[in-house]
């Protein structure tokens, strides 16, 4: 299971040459790293006396996720056409369960190779020794250690140890984590499949993005790669209610496009975190994923979370093929670390991969 996740997930960001199907991909990537190219950025200093200073975050995870499942389905009963669809109530009543019911346990199995992970008893080198006791494993951090995002034009490694010298601890952790999530969530099927598909290519894309900017916001780069590669699991968590749903009535599910969007775009940060919490990733995690967005009753100065808006808009940007405003993205993120090291740090990246 974890070979097959890191095939799929970091495949295309090795250092194979570019196949003539993913040439598009290549020449936006080069596209938008031309174009936030190290430079002087005129942006007037924020003033930080709306924004929290940087201290560990107060989020209230189960406080936001109650107030936005009732806006989406404020949402739903305000439209006559919505408030008929038999497949959009039946979703929301999944969803108000409540998070220990929406959100899956991990299996035994991978929780005791998070706690390997987690055990500061145990030196770089015992923790190599234990993981590489699974080949597949191995196969996966030594992909993801020697990938072009990652490895950035440096020598191959070929042993856990020195996978693990590249990665992270927490890079590792976040990746073993991932594995877990890929096998436990069901495939909500029909268009929902390519959805979700997306999200997950997303998020391993903006991984390395937000490990390559941490510096600019005096972040730790292993913690950023972490955090990022699960920063939209809500997302996923909401298609394993689709497929939990589809099961239940045995046929497809029809959703109204508009709902599936409100659902997601509303619900993905705090039921993320609340995975995050539930799955042992942490409070800083949980807040990073909850805020992520940087919406107007989210704006702390959350070094973590400013990381990964930055990479997720630049992920964005070079999918869409247009310019990467710095500028307007430092403003409407009401970000507090170094443009143009974040600039630069990105333009390294992109014309390396």
């Amino acid at each position: 299971m974890i070979g097959r996740l890191f095939r799929r997930l970091f495949g295309r960001l090795s250092s194979a040459p570019v196949a003539p199907s993913a040439a598009g991909e290549s020449a936006s990537r080069m596209a938008i790293a031309d174009r936030v190219a190290p430079r002087e950025i005129g942006i007037t200093p924020i003033s930080l006396m709306a924004v929290v200073p940087n201290v560990p975050p107060s989020y209230d995870a189960t406080a936001a996720w109650t107030k936005r499942l009732a806006d989406v389905h404020a949402f739903q009963l305000a439209d006559p056409e919505l408030a008929d669809k038999p497949d959009a109530t039946g979703l929301l009543r999944l969803l108000e369960e409540g998070p220990e019911s929406v959100i899956r346990q991990l299996p035994a199995a991978a929780r005791d190779a998070l706690t390997m992970c987690d055990d500061d008893g145990l030196s770089r080198t015992q923790l190599a020794t234990r993981l590489a006791k699974d080949p597949a494993l191995v196969q996966g951090l030594l992909r993801t250690a020697n990938s072009a995002a990652i490895g950035g034009g440096r020598g191959p490694v070929l042993g856990i140890d020195q996978a693990l010298d590249r990665i992270g601890v927490a890079g590792a952790r976040a990746v073993v984590l991932a594995s877990c999530v890929d096998g436990l969530l069901s495939h909500p099927g029909g268009e929902y499949n390519a959805m979700a598909s997306d999200v997950w290519s997303h998020m391993v894309r903006t991984a390395p993005m937000a490990r390559s900017v941490a510096s600019a916001f005096a972040a730790d780069p292993d913690e950023a790669f972490a955090i990022a590669l699960l920063h939209d699991v809500g997302k996923l968590i909401i298609f394993d209610r689709i497929s939990t749903l589809r099961a239940t009535r045995r046929r497809s599910i029809s959703l109204p496009p508009v709902f599936v969007h409100r659902l997601l775009q509303r619900l993905h940060e705090p039921l993320g975190a609340l995975a995050a919490l539930q799955w042992g990733m942490g409070d800083r995690a949980a807040a990073a994923i909850g805020t992520h967005h940087r919406g107007a009753t989210t704006l702390t100065r959350d070094s973590l979370a400013e990381a990964i808006f930055v990479a997720e808009q630049a992920d964005h940007a070079m999918r869409k093929n247009i310019p990467l405003d710095v500028d307007l993205l430092w403003a409407n993120g009401r970000l507090t670390g170094s443009p143009a090291r974040a600039a630069s740090a990105l333009h390294q990246l992109l014309s390396a991969a």
